[in-house]
């Protein structure tokens, strides 16, 4: 029942009049959500595609952040890993590799496997020599690599490999330690 300032018990006074005038000025209630509906899932379908257009975490060309008047932090943190896990036969692999927060360096990845005898005929194969599958590009302290695609397929099996780590001064790119991070790659 609506509010009656004249408070009359059968409906039948001038408020009801108005009531209908003001409705009919009024746009219905529900249009307003739904425009604002509208509109959130259309700003949501444009950063979906702003943020599938490539490998998150690299660049190639300049740095996100102004890191002239950067202070050098002597420590550099270097994620490791026991192991990874791939799909056999497909391009792209996903993954994690990443520059942690604290570092003020540049990360360069590259996933590298080592050549080792050949067990199966027990000969000697390319024992020594090592097999880069991916590099990545400069990747800035806080930044993530989500997929990867290697320079060459793999056949299921498990695999030495090294994470090869090159650190590089935020201020010039001069390089800085390194780090080789040991693991065994999974292929199923």
């Amino acid at each position: 029942m609506r509010y009656c300032p004249a408070e009359c018990r059968y409906g039948s006074c001038e408020c009801d009049a108005r009531w209908g005038e003001i409705q009919k000025g009024r746009e219905p209630m529900n249009r307003k959500p739904n425009i604002l509906a509208a509109f959130l899932i259309a700003l949501l379908f444009l950063g979906t595609l702003a943020g599938c257009s490539g490998d998150a975490g690299t660049f190639s060309g300049k740095p996100k952040k102004d890191y002239s008047n950067i202070e050098m932090n002597p420590n550099i943190a270097i994620p490791g890993y026991e192991s990874l896990e791939f799909k056999v036969g497909k391009e792209k692999q996903s993954v994690d590799f990443y520059n942690p927060d604290e570092n003020t360096c540049f990360f360069r990845i590259s996933l590298v496997i080592k050549d080792e005898t050949d067990t199966a005929n027990g000969e000697e194969g390319n024992a020594g020599e090592e097999t880069v599958l991916w590099t990545s590009d400069m990747i800035e302290p806080g930044e993530h690599v989500k997929s990867i695609k290697f320079d060459k397929e793999l056949e299921s099996g498990e695999y030495a490999a090294i994470l090869k780590y090159e650190c590089f001064s935020l201020k010039d790119k001069t390089p800085l330690n390194g780090s080789n991070v040991e693991l065994t790659l999974n292929v199923n």
